[in-house]
């Protein structure tokens, strides 16, 4: 086995040119070599001999099974060619492209934090420097909502915040960074009626592909219709496929298609009905949506020179696959940008699929990462996989030493409502395991923020705290009596 990941590595390597990323690659390969075996015995058998499972050491695939090898009186011959990190050299490299990309945590805390920024904060600077005072690592922007002018408004309204608190004694040695997402090809709903559309589950709805057309409820002739963004995107849809609005709020099957509309027999909500709101997503998992609609639209690649000028960092919405990379590639290089920070949102059954390919292309930028977009994520390959995914996507950056930012629902209801639930907090705990941890915008984001920082904080403690706080810990809070 061991000798055949060596073999199969050595032959596909030179395939990527990754310059400087040579350790990202190489290891990345040989965790995706090795997952091809069934190690299931071979895991046995390291634990009756008291040594760590294989399948943890993804962070340095190579060298560990060497040890282990060694260990067992194998005798092994690593290739000169290949460029095997150390469990040291592992945690180097990660620590460092994540703090090029994503900057130093605050309180120097291993994960840093980002914030959703809402247009209406562009004036209010009190809000900012609280976000600023209470965590805030790097700003986010989303290119989907509002203009240049109000982007350029938040942004401003950060420096000012943080120049304004340096002069005041507070804010020393940090500097807030700017990540902002193209908007990406989002299919939306379009104009809606000031009376309520409302569905429920056994109703039928009809999208309708003209953009300019208003929505109407349901009459004696006819079932409600709402109009849809991007028509082009429905060119691949058929009878039977699935749609999503608004998160998977709504769900449909299509039962008609025709050059004016797309109509679905509603799935959910059961019982109460639901009103469709303007604005809202819609998500089209089964209909090969990729195969017509580029992740460039022609406003994000105008967005460009803006985000160019004036952000850290570049989320790019809606990736399906490395050829989505090559293309803003090839668009960011009209502008000089070499140390712009590149982040390739995994929203899209196609972007799991492809997601090693993604990575590979990706170690081409300076500062690459990945972010777990789980709003759409969820959707598109259904919310019983979602926690699945997340563990595959992060192990597999791991093993790539790319930094992850995992967004979308992280104390969305502490954000929204002001309490957080037990499962989110239980959510927030294992989301730790990323690089950098996403709060959406809100009623109550600063409460949001303080408990998000609260528990990283006790985190960095527990990893640092001896093993006789620790008892005294136990001893405090009665965990064995």
């Amino acid at each position: 086995m061991f000798q055949e990941i060596i073999q199969e590595v050595e032959q596909v390597r030179e395939t990527f040119s990754v310059t400087g990323a040579e350790y990202n690659r190489d290891n990345l390969l040989a965790y995706l070599a090795l997952r091809k075996h069934n190690i299931s015995d071979f895991q046995l058998s390291l634990a009756e001999q008291g040594l760590a499972a294989i399948e943890k050491s993804f962070c340095h695939v190579l060298y560990s099974l060497e040890k282990i090898l060694s260990h067992l009186h194998v005798e092994v011959n690593l290739p000169t060619t290949l460029v095997i990190p150390t469990p040291s050299d592992s945690r180097g490299i990660m620590k460092n492209r994540s703090e090029e990309l994503l900057g130093k945590g605050n309180n120097h805390l291993d994960s840093t934090i980002m914030v959703t920024l809402d247009g209406k904060m562009a004036n209010n600077q009190p809000l900012i420097s609280e976000l600023l005072l209470k965590g805030m690592d790097i700003a986010r922007i989303n290119c989907a909502h509002d203009d240049h002018e109000v982007w350029k408004q938040l942004i401003e309204g950060v420096r000012m915040a943080e120049y304004r608190l340096r002069d005041t004694g507070y804010y020393h040695d940090r500097t807030c960074k700017i990540y902002m997402d193209l908007a990406g090809p989002k299919v939306r709903i379009g104009k809606l009626p000031l009376e309520d559309i409302v569905v429920k589950k056994g109703d039928s709805l009809r999208l309708l592909l003209d953009s300019n057309k208003l929505g109407h409820p349901a009459s004696a002739d006819a079932p409600a219709g709402v109009p849809v963004t991007l028509e082009k995107a429905f060119r691949n849809v058929r009878i039977h496929d699935r749609i999503f609005i608004d998160d998977g709020k709504i769900s449909g099957i299509v039962r008609h298609v025709t050059k004016e509309h797309i109509e679905i027999e509603v799935q959910s909500p059961e019982g109460k009905a639901y009103r469709i709101k303007e604005g809202k997503g819609l998500n089209l998992p089964d209909s090969l949506l990729s195969l017509n609609v580029p992740a460039l639209t022609e406003k994000d690649i105008n967005d460009l020179a803006f985000i160019s000028k004036y952000a850290d960092i570049l989320g790019v919405s809606f990736v399906h696959s490395p050829l989505d990379l090559k293309k803003l590639r090839a668009e960011l290089s009209k502008y000089e940008v070499p140390h712009l920070g590149v982040v390739a949102k995994i929203e899209t059954k196609d972007a799991v699929h492809h997601l090693a390919r993604i990575i590979l292309d990706g170690l081409q930028f300076e500062r690459f990462g990945i972010m777990i977009a789980r709003g759409d994520l969820a959707v598109e390959v259904g919310p019983e996989n979602l926690s699945f995914v997340q563990e595959e996507v992060l192990a597999i950056c791991s093993a790539a030493y790319v930094p992850v930012i995992l967004a979308t629902g992280v104390l969305e209801r502490l954000t929204k409502k002001g309490i957080p639930s037990r499962s989110e907090m239980t959510d927030v705990f294992l989301a730790r395991r990323a690089n950098c941890i996403m709060l959406n915008k809100g009623t109550y984001i600063l409460n949001a923020l303080d408990m998000l920082t609260k528990v990283l904080i006790s985190d960095e403690a527990e990893r640092l705290t001896s093993n006789e706080s620790k008892r005294n810990l136990t001893d405090q809070y009665g965990v064995l009596r």
